[in-house]
């Protein structure tokens, strides 16, 4: 069985920043005057020449621009520099908000000194915003920008591409590959439009480690599958999802291939830091209170359990009841129900048990009793706490993170574009 992310017990809402820099890569941040509020909404990362570079993107037919033309760029395996901003998601734009993307790749190529074809765009912000004067804004700021890089610079570029995020998320983890100490710096936004595959989300993950392009891309595809795909606040899928992973190589280990067994060691921190970071994102879900890890366990088949777990995790009753801290085990019950009936999946109540934290609320499809859910009520009282329901049908398990749907969410969405 994969090892389950630790929830953690620090407050929800607070900033992860992260100390150092990743030898190699070189950051700043600067206000373009994309966002209405003054706050730097510009972030340029860039390595010291081109390096090997790997991603991941939405699956959401209406991409934006810059996922569409990152794509097109890290399809090569090398890149040099990560140029991200807010204030505009440059997505449902059409021919112009292609033209301003390849623009702006084409200045931040300028300014870095490097090939169009290895800048990577990103952008978060409103859909369907105007950029007749997008690429222009971002262009005025580049020369400065570029002049600005530095090492520290990083967690600046954290900052800038925060859109409704209560804080900034960084993780890093160092291990050993090939006998050298190799380091793995993330940094992420995301707090709503939240549901794989992916969530609403720009990360980048920097390493020093050498490896190979093709090596890269098959870390970055098992670490998104069990941190980023399993994420859910509120059930919509983004237009403009990207996961970069960049590697200078300047730890001088043996370059890594694909079947490496050192890749293992540089897998598992990859995989460590998507998941930390995954779980800031849920946790910094839009008017959330409470951080719930989802599991299905004992079902016919993993697949079963996968459907169950976004059923359970989507559902608004199920979500509201996380707010309320009401352990109403039946709405679980019915969610899992509902969802076998629609897959065509084997269920049987009179097998199945629920659980918040370690606390059975129900045995045998039916209710333990009165002092089982109040012991379950004080676990949701904490910020963060597991609901198990076990189906008792076969060895299928899947987890998803997800939060409570509070009236702060309606406000929060409602006043968006305000």
């Amino acid at each position: 069985m994969e090892q389950l992310p630790e929830l953690g017990d620090a407050p929800l809402k607070q900033d992860h920043e992260v100390d150092g820099a990743v030898d190699g890569f070189r950051a700043a941040a600067a206000p373009a005057g994309l966002r209405n509020d003054g706050r730097a909404d510009l972030a340029l990362i860039a390595a010291e020449g081109p390096v090997a570079a790997a991603g991941v993107f939405t699956t959401n037919k209406l991409a934006a621009a810059p996922v569409l033309v990152c794509k097109e760029h890290v399809a090569g395996g090398r890149a040099q520099v990560i140029l991200a901003n807010s204030g505009g998601a440059n997505a449902a734009t059409g021919a112009a908000g292609l033209a301003a993307c390849r623009a702006t790749c084409q200045a931040a190529a300028q300014a870095v000194g490097c090939e169009p074809g290895q800048v990577l765009p990103c952008s978060t912000g409103v859909i369907g915003h105007e950029v007749s004067t997008f690429a222009e804004r971002i262009n005025q700021a580049l020369p400065g920008l570029a002049a600005g890089l530095r090492p520290e610079g990083l967690s600046e570029a954290a900052g800038a591409i925060m859109t409704t995020d209560a804080f900034k998320k960084m993780a890093r983890r160092r291990t050993m590959v090939g006998g050298r100490e190799v380091t793995v710096l993330g940094m992420a936004k995301g707090a709503g439009m939240i549901r794989p595959d992916m969530a609403t989300m720009l990360c980048f993950l920097l390493t020093d480690a050498a490896a190979s392009p093709q090596a890269l891309a098959g870390v970055l595809a098992e670490a998104v599958e069990v941190s980023f795909n399993r994420i859910s606040v509120d059930g919509d899928t983004s237009t403009n999802d990207t996961v970069l992973l960049l590697a200078s190589g300047k730890a001088d280990n043996p370059a890594l291939a694909p079947g490496d067994p050192e890749l293992a060691w540089l897998g598992g921190a990859v995989t460590a830091v998507c998941q930390e970071l995954a779980a800031m994102i849920v946790a910094d879900g839009e008017g959330a209170g409470h951080l719930v890890r989802v599991r299905v366990s004992g079902a016919a088949t993993a697949g079963q359990a996968r459907g169950l777990a976004y059923a359970i995790a989507h559902s608004p009753l199920v979500k509201t009841a996380f707010t309320g801290g009401d352990p109403n085990w039946g709405r679980v019950l019915a969610a899992a129900g509902a969802e076998s009936a629609r897959a065509g999946h084997a269920f049987a109540p009179d097998k199945c048990a629920i659980y918040f934290g370690g606390v059975a609320v129900a045995r045998e499809g039916a209710a333990v009793g009165p002092e089982a859910e109040q012991r379950a009520a004080e676990v949701m009282a904490g910020p963060r706490y597991e609901l198990r329901l076990d189906l008792g049908l076969g060895g299928g398990e899947f987890w998803v993170l997800t939060t409570d749907l509070t009236e702060d969410y309606i406000k929060l969405n409602a006043d968006y574009r305000s």
